[in-house]
């Protein structure tokens, strides 16, 4: 494998600036790439190693985020929603508030009301809650402002995190209908600006900035098309098309001495097999021959859990046109991972990979590698220069990986959804150095500290840190 490993791209890495240690203020951390510079991480750790802190928690699928002022986490119950600090190294509740829905949002059982990450400057933290809108509070835990957002469109529910660039914050709401990128300021939670992305349906990722140093620009992946937006007005500045349809991967920056690189993740979602076309599904469904198919017609046919879905303007009914959209989107050969490059009126692309494509888990960029993972926990490898395979395995016990893989200290940390954490060499030839099993699932993405990693499940945040590691 190492040999398939391109010496350009090692030419590359000499002369990138390295990153340097800091907090992970934002899902995946600086930028979302997933990676940090942090040190002295623990190689083997578990309930009974390792383990710093154990702090029980109300169920969510958002990540921790890390500041000056503590570790960051929302989540939510039949009570409501709720933002909690967590001292970082005694896990100390600092404070915990909760918050009233604003409404009720019924969404698909896989998803829930506290699937997006907060986001902190350090000192302050921002939410967001689909079923709210954006809250931000200070280091006390004292709300500074909040700012109600209208109903969203969205049978599987919201997912995409806020971001900041300085002291604006950049929230992407892709929705089945009405899709928007909104910008406020930090400091009060006044709107700077709105850009409806007109044409543009539901996706779940979260944007970058670009450039990281001093944004100029918020990238965005969404169905069929990744954008570039500028920070400041909020004008769309290009559009590249032919990409997947639905992501959930969010975008990865690869930025160079010779001009930065784009990577977008969408699987081929009818790898299992098309959709059936509406003649047939009508044929065998629709028993009162209206040439429209209602959740209670498509009782027993597979599609009825997921009917909100194909009625996208929530009429009771989903019409031939709906249904074949979704049909031709599911069935798009335009999938795969793509890399562009950077620069000019519009983005070039330079190569596409259409095998072990992660359906939730955004691919990890690290020494010219890109780590995906995908269901069954086969674990790819691709040459970040070339698109080239430099090899993949199968991690022990399969399962579904909805956490994206995440890098410090020469390691890749992996946590699948049946709450096993495996820790990688990282390289072209990763090699398995442990696994942790905490027995409780596991949708966020784990947060790295200095010497220490924060992994929430569905019952708790852990602190997993090396005895020898300073507080």
């Amino acid at each position: 494998m190492v040999a398939m490993h391109a010496f350009a791209t090692l030419a590359f890495l000499v002369s990138t600036v390295t990153t340097p240690p800091q907090e992970w203020t934002r899902f995946r951390g600086p930028n979302g790439g997933g990676v940090s510079a942090c040190t002295g991480l623990p190689e083997t750790f578990g309930p009974e190693t390792n383990l710093r802190w154990r702090r029980p928690l109300v169920a969510g699928h958002s990540s921790p985020v890390l500041g000056a002022e503590g570790v960051f986490v929302t989540g939510a119950d039949e009570k409501g929603l709720l933002v909690a600090c967590f001292a970082p190294d005694t896990g100390e509740p600092r404070w915990e508030r909760r918050l009233e829905r604003a409404r009720v949002q019924e969404v698909y059982s896989a998803n829930g009301s506290a699937t997006p990450s907060p986001v902190t400057d350090g000192t302050n933290v921002h939410a967001f809650f689909p079923e709210l809108g954006l809250v931000s509070f200070d280091a006390a835990g004292k709300e500074r402002w909040r700012l109600a957002l209208d109903p969203f469109v969205s049978f599987y529910g919201m997912a995409a995190s806020p971001i900041l660039a300085g002291d604006t914050l950049v929230l992407l709401c892709d929705q089945q209908q009405g899709s928007f990128l909104l910008a406020v300021d930090a400091a009060t939670g006044k709107q700077k600006w709105r850009t409806e992305r007109k044409g543009l349906i539901e996706s779940w990722t979260t944007p970058v900035l670009h450039p990281a140093a001093a944004p100029k620009s918020v990238l965005v992946f969404g169905t069929f098309c990744a954008a570039s937006y500028a920070l400041a007005g909020g004008a769309e500045e290009w559009r590249a098309g032919s990409l997947g349809y639905t992501p959930v991967c969010s975008p990865v920056l690869w930025e160079r001495p010779d001009g930065a690189r784009l990577f977008a993740s969408a699987p081929f979602h009818a790898e299992g097999g098309a959709m059936p076309g509406f003649a047939g599904m009508s044929a065998q469904f629709d028993k009162d021959s209206d040439g429209k198919l209602t959740r209670t017609e498509l009782v027993g046919s597979g599609y009825d859990e997921h009917f909100g879905w194909g009625d996208a303007d929530r009429d009771g009914f989903i019409s031939e046109a709906e249904w074949t959209f979704i049909a031709d989107g599911m069935s798009s050969k335009d999938h795969g991972l793509v890399a562009f490059a950077l620069g000019g009126a519009a983005p070039k692309e330079l190569w596409r990979v259409k095998r072990g494509l992660p359906s939730i888990a955004t691919p990890l960029l690290h020494d010219g590698i890109l780590y995906l993972v995908k269901s069954g926990g086969v674990l790819t490898l691709i040459d970040a220069e070339s698109g080239e395979p430099i090899g993949s395995q199968r991690l022990e016990g399969g399962g579904e990986y909805d956490a994206s893989p995440v890098c410090a200290d020469g390691k890749v940390f992996l946590a699948s959804q049946d709450g096993r954490v495996t820790v990688l060499s990282a390289g072209p030839e990763p090699k398995v150095l442990s696994s942790c099993e905490l027995g409780e699932p596991i949708h966020a993405t784990p947060a790295i500290g200095p010497g220490a990693l924060y992994v929430r499940t569905d019952a708790a945040l852990y602190c997993f840190a090396s005895a020898d590691a300073k507080r």
